[in-house]
């Protein structure tokens, strides 16, 4: 399976998940370390530009494809599964970052798939940096620098 990260240069070799434990995110409170990525380009730029669109104008961001070999099976989360507005920002996000953290604490999965907030019907690939097949995963590939296409700017910034 292949997944993939858009990240700031100075960390997109770094797989520890140390980003997401340091700030929280949807999926993780402040100090569960957890690794975001997409199922596709498309989505990993979306996500990108919701969190990051004041960094699309810097040759400063890169892409990274990576690699991850497991012959366990997913742990999947569908929306219908989720508790109700589990994708808004208005302070919904408890139910899913217990849901991230118990994911991590278990250890007992390493992939853990996720419905996206910024497009319905597609899915993020959350990895478990503390779990032993996390030392299996691999970037095969940088893009460095990632552009955006000028058009995406245009529409960000008008």
């Amino acid at each position: 399976m292949f997944v993939y990260r858009i990240s700031k240069k100075a960390y997109i070799n770094d797989l520890s998940g140390i980003g997401a434990g340091l700030y929280g995110g949807r999926w993780n409170p402040k100090g569960v370390n957890m690794v975001y990525s997409s199922g596709s380009i498309a989505l990993a730029c979306l996500e990108f530009l919701v969190h990051n669109y004041h960094l699309l104008s810097t040759a400063n961001i890169c892409l990274v494809k990576i690699i991850v070999n497991f012959p366990s099976p997913i742990l999947e989360y569908k929306a219908n599964e989720l508790p109700e507005y589990w994708n808004l920002q208005l302070g919904t996000q408890h139910a899913t970052q217990k849901i991230g953290r118990d994911f991590i604490m278990e250890g007992i999965d390493y992939v853990l798939k996720v419905p996206s907030a910024v497009v319905p019907g597609e899915f993020n690939i959350l990895l478990n940096p503390y779990h032993p097949r996390h030392a299996q995963t691999k970037i095969v590939e940088l893009i460095d620098p990632f552009v955006f296409d000028k058009r995406i700017l245009d529409l960000v910034t008008n």
